[in-house]
């Protein structure tokens, strides 16, 4: 997902910049990435990061969760020349909206006073309000806030995406190879697509006797995790240490 608001985002602006959690590891990135010194303040103080290392006097501002996000939307926005957010259905979109480089000043004045409302800051500077009519369509605010949105999301993007179900030590000899390609889908679905004679699943979890992890993570249990393009799930036997 970030990758792909980066990559929509470099068709319009000349920099971008990646405000990130201190401990998050993100993939390679065309893109400057700063830390947010201080996470816990939210999104206020990750645009007050982000504001200050760039270079323009309006910078775009989005979160990673904008699927359908197009460079016609963010040049729209930028038009105004000024602070400028959508409002749709009574709900100002601080997270797809234009900020002054000079709201910065501003927006370390509202957190010294405990104030972390990104709307705060854009009122701060006399934002505009942008109808719905005066955008080239709203499709760009779609976000998800749900695994099954977060699916849905991604079926329409790219409908044959894949993920790499992979198999270990007796997993790999039951199911007589070490890895198919099987449809994204929640971790449940795409168990479910093992090759006959795995039986991986057990109710909303996995079978007690395999283990299973999404790449070289923990162990996970939930039939319900969302597994997206290019992930991968290894299934092992649950009693071994190492499985070769």
């Amino acid at each position: 997902m970030l990758a792909h608001v980066v990559d929509t985002l470099r068709r319009v602006v000349d920099d971008v910049v990646v405000v990130s959690a201190p401990d998050l590891a993100l993939p390679p990135l065309p893109a400057r990435v700063v830390c947010d010194p201080e996470p816990g303040l939210g999104p206020l103080a990750g645009i007050a990061e982000g504001l200050s290392h760039v270079g323009s006097d309006l910078a775009f501002v989005t979160g990673t969760d904008a699927p359908f996000l197009s460079p016609e939307f963010a040049e729209a926005l930028f038009a105004f020349g000024a602070a400028a957010a959508p409002l749709v259905e009574g709900r100002v979109q601080t997270l797809a909206a234009v900020y002054p480089r000079s709201a910065l000043t501003h927006a370390r004045v509202l957190l010294a006073r405990g104030r972390r409302r990104p709307l705060d800051l854009l009122e701060a500077v006399a934002y505009r309000k942008v109808q719905p009519h005066e955008l080239p369509g709203t499709e760009s605010l779609r976000g998800f806030n749900t695994p099954t949105e977060y699916l849905e999301a991604v079926r329409e993007v790219e409908g044959d995406a894949t993920a790499r179900l992979e198999f270990a030590g007796r997993a790999r000899r039951l199911a007589g190879c070490c890895a198919v390609e099987v449809p994204v889908g929640t971790l449940g679905e795409v168990l479910d697509r093992a090759p006959s004679g795995l039986a991986l699943r057990s109710g909303e979890g996995v079978a007690p006797e395999y283990r299973v992890t999404l790449g070289s993570g923990d162990p996970v249990d939930d039939a319900w995790i969302p597994v997206g393009p290019g992930e991968r799930v290894v299934v092992r036997d649950a009693l071994a240490e190492e499985d070769p």
